[in-house]
């Protein structure tokens, strides 16, 4: 029992130590990471993942991804609705997508294809990738100064709320790990894991659907935003309101609400590398 808790802890830190290494580095150089270089890392993560679980996907395209969309607007729609009964709704306006989206997209595609028609272990590449991408990761981090109040806190609690239970039913439903809502539209992490964790099909999951996510939180934000509260909103974005989605919700809300969009992602994307293995490890050994 002992050595298996150490063994789990183990597991749990491998994710954590890059993190922490990179806010070191990040600090130390005072300088933060070049954008190209984390899209450049996402990207080709995306193309190894879904190489990986290529074979597995597209013999069942059709079920992956009605599923897969299902999935995410599940986590968009009730994330919302348990979110706002922290405050009152307000209405607000609309935001751009940024550049990454179309990479992604075009990694994804590139790598079922290749994926499709080459043997190769791609899993093997997968986790050296994630490692230095959690590293980055961390070095940006270091340049990020978040003022806590309770408010802050709001939206991460909705968003574990909300996963906790689209997770859930999906994973008694489908069997699909739980791990995979647990992602909070951090797909550059949550698919990479679970596809070195042995999971291929947790792995393509995680990937599209918290990159659905994402997209789905683009697209449908302004139209939550009439009918659901602020903290709701926000808690759909997930870790993705630090960085990629962060416009619209300035765009929503102002500049002012900047602030606590970046405050949100920064605690979801510190706990998303904690929690995803928890989970998943749980759901393995109850399955």
């Amino acid at each position: 029992m002992l050595d298996s808790l150490v063994q789990q802890a183990l597991a749990i830190a491998k994710y954590v130590v890059p993190i922490v290494l990179g806010y070191a580095a990040g600090w130390a150089l005072k300088r933060r990471p070049p954008g190209f270089l984390f899209t450049a890392v996402v990207v080709v993560l995306v193309f190894f993942v879904a190489a990986n679980a290529a074979a597995v996907v597209l013999r069942n395209i059709g079920v992956f991804l009605a599923l897969s969309i299902l999935y995410s607007l599940a986590l968009v729609f009730i994330t919302a609705v348990l979110g706002s009964f922290l405050n009152k709704p307000e209405t607000a306006g609309a935001a751009r997508r940024p550049v990454i989206s179309l990479y992604v997209a075009a990694a994804l595609a590139a790598g079922l294809a290749v994926g499709a028609s080459a043997e190769f272990n791609y899993a093997s590449a997968i986790d050296p990738l994630l490692l230095f991408l959690l590293f980055i990761a961390g070095a940006d981090m270091a340049h990020v100064e978040v003022r806590l109040d309770r408010s802050v806190f709001l939206a991460p609690a909705a968003a574990f709320l909300g996963a906790g239970v689209v997770g859930f039913l999906f994973a008694l439903a489908f069997h699909i790990t739980p791990a995979v809502a647990l992602g909070m539209g951090w797909y550059s992490f949550t698919g990479p894991y679970l596809a070195s964790a042995g999971d291929a099909v947790g792995g393509a999951y995680g990937l599209l659907v918290n990159f659905l996510r994402e997209q789905f939180t683009f697209l449908l934000g302004p139209v939550l935003a009439r009918r659901f509260s602020k903290v709701g909103v926000l808690a759909v974005g997930g870790a993705t309101t630090m960085d990629n989605t962060l416009p619209l919700y300035t765009a929503l809300y102002g500049s002012s609400f900047a602030l606590y969009a970046f405050a949100n992602g920064v605690i979801l994307t510190a706990l998303v590398p904690v929690i995803v293995p928890v989970i998943h490890k749980f759901y393995i050994c109850c399955m």
